[in-house]
């Protein structure tokens, strides 16, 4: 059942030379009429509506936070009346500091949006210059005291580590910071070189080095133990919140929960099956008009790969993986496993798989080792048989 959507907001006053979503400068003329394409695309999934309202809305892109409050506006209207808003739905918009001020975070307030992810990614101009982005330590201050002011009281900042040429001690500033400005939610994601992007034309050119994995894992185990002394909970590996103050729906994505997405190059993921939109803003709002579909592609999840994301997602989280059927069983005849557990990495217990705080940095790796053993031992079973 669809309890989370997702809209995507795609302009943007700046391309980050590291982000790879589907993302677009100069396009401002466009806004009026892509909201008016979102909010016709909402109408078409009306036979998904679910027996109870929406739990969340995300507004994400891109920079939800460029357009005109009154537009999300329109879009919050066309859910209401398609599918529904729950009373104490979690409604969030990214914000980039640049883009908004008081009177805008007082519109938003006032349509109902309630929660705030603003990308403020570092609180030092130098960093912020070097990642590529149009606005200063100071502004990114003042648009969150702003919109304390507005009445936000659930707001996160989003900050960005392992930057090359950025040093330990500015990272360890920008986390203090944030910490001082005591917003309810942090997030803290490692720089990574997405295909695509400037930074991996610069990297493939060798005129950017990232750091190494071991430098990497360093920042990354120090700010988990800042946050946590900071007071926040650590309940994702980039995430941390106040006590109860997780975002409801990034969770809803880690638990496995479906969910639809609208707007440009926007995914979902209902019934098993996984589809996404065009990534082609002109496309996408030509399409909608002449009532065509503007799916671009879609997967149906077979049970090895929905095993393999249920493991790779799970164990990111504080509550880890709830085992299924045998799995536990195959889990404690393996060796391998076994010897996982000894390492300290991984616990097993009460049907459940979780990673241990410090081996949170490995999660990915240990989730496909443990996809591996299963699915090993699913590969003999079959042989067995046909044998």
């Amino acid at each position: 059942m669809v309890r989370g959507l997702y809209v995507h907001i795609p302009f943007c006053p700046q391309i980050c030379p590291y982000c790879a979503f589907a993302s677009l400068r100069g396009e401002d003329h466009m806004h009026e009429r892509y909201i008016d394409a979102v909010c016709r695309e909402i109408k078409t999934h009306a036979s998904l509506r679910p027996q109870a309202p929406l739990r969340t809305v995300f507004f994400g892109g891109g920079t939800p936070s460029q357009v005109d409050p009154s537009l999300l506006g329109r879009v919050l209207e066309a859910l209401a009346k398609t599918f529904g808003i729950a009373n104490d739905a979690e409604i969030t918009v990214e914000a980039n500091p640049s883009t908004v001020d008081y009177v805008k975070f007082a519109a938003l307030r006032r349509l109902g949006v309630n929660r705030l992810s603003l990308g403020v990614q570092s609180f030092d101009d130098a960093a912020l210059k070097r990642l590529g982005r149009v606005h200063g330590a100071a502004e990114a201050e003042q648009a969150y005291l702003s919109a304390r002011d507005a009445g936000f009281d659930n707001t996160s900042i989003d900050l960005i580590f392992s930057v090359p040429g950025v040093s330990e001690q500015t990272w360890c500033a920008s986390v203090e910071k944030a910490i001082e400005l005591a917003p309810e939610h942090i997030s803290a994601y490692a720089l990574s070189i997405e295909e695509g992007t400037l930074f991996a034309r610069r990297h493939s050119e060798g005129r950017l080095v990232p750091l190494g994995e071991e430098e990497d894992a360093q920042q990354y185990e120090w700010t988990r133990a800042r946050l946590m002394r900071g007071g926040y909970e650590q309940y994702e590996v980039s995430n941390f919140s106040r006590p109860g103050l997780y975002s409801r729906h990034n969770w809803s994505y880690w638990s496995g929960a479906e969910y639809l997405g609208v707007g440009l190059s926007a995914h979902s993921y209902i019934g098993g099956r996984r589809f996404w939109n065009t990534r082609e803003l002109y496309d996408y709002v030509e399409r909608v008009e002449a009532g065509a579909s503007c799916e671009d592609g879609s997967e149906d999840i077979d049970d090895i790969t929905a095993q393999r994301e249920r493991f790779w997602l799970g164990l990111r989280t504080y509550r880890g993986v709830e085992l299924h059927g045998v799995e536990a069983a195959i889990l404690a005849a393996s060796e391998r496993f076994s010897q996982l557990v000894e390492a300290g990495h991984l616990h097993m217990g009460d049907g459940r798989l979780l990673l241990a705080p410090t081996a949170l940095v490995l999660a990915d790796a240990l989730a496909v080792e443990v996809t591996d053993i299963l699915e090993a031992d699913a590969r003999v079973g079959r042989e067995e048989k046909r044998a």
